[in-house]
């Protein structure tokens, strides 16, 4: 299965597409919480499924909390998402 985007949440932009506005909060959240659940085998980042909110923003995410990290792994999504956030702290 290939990892579509949800074009619901967005948009496309000269060289690429970008998330919508107000929701590089949540998907950052989604994302971070989905690593850290996945590295400390279950441990919940919050109360809210990281995984479920993250099968909105992509269509065919795995199921699986470890399935669907790697996939994004591979896709470049914390690549994209949070190495260019570490480096926006700064700023």
């Amino acid at each position: 299965m290939t990892l579509e985007l949800n074009g619901e949440y967005w948009e496309e932009a000269e060289g690429g597409v970008l998330i919508k506005d107000g929701h590089h909060f949540r998907l950052w959240t989604a994302l971070k919480g989905l690593e850290f659940e996945t590295r400390f085998k279950g441990m919940k980042f919050t109360r809210i499924s990281s995984l479920k909110v993250l099968h909105q923003y992509f269509f065919g995410l795995k199921r699986t909390k470890k399935g669907a990290y790697e996939q994004l792994q591979e896709a470049g999504v914390y690549k994209i998402f949070i190495e260019k956030q570490k480096d926006k702290a700064w700023d």
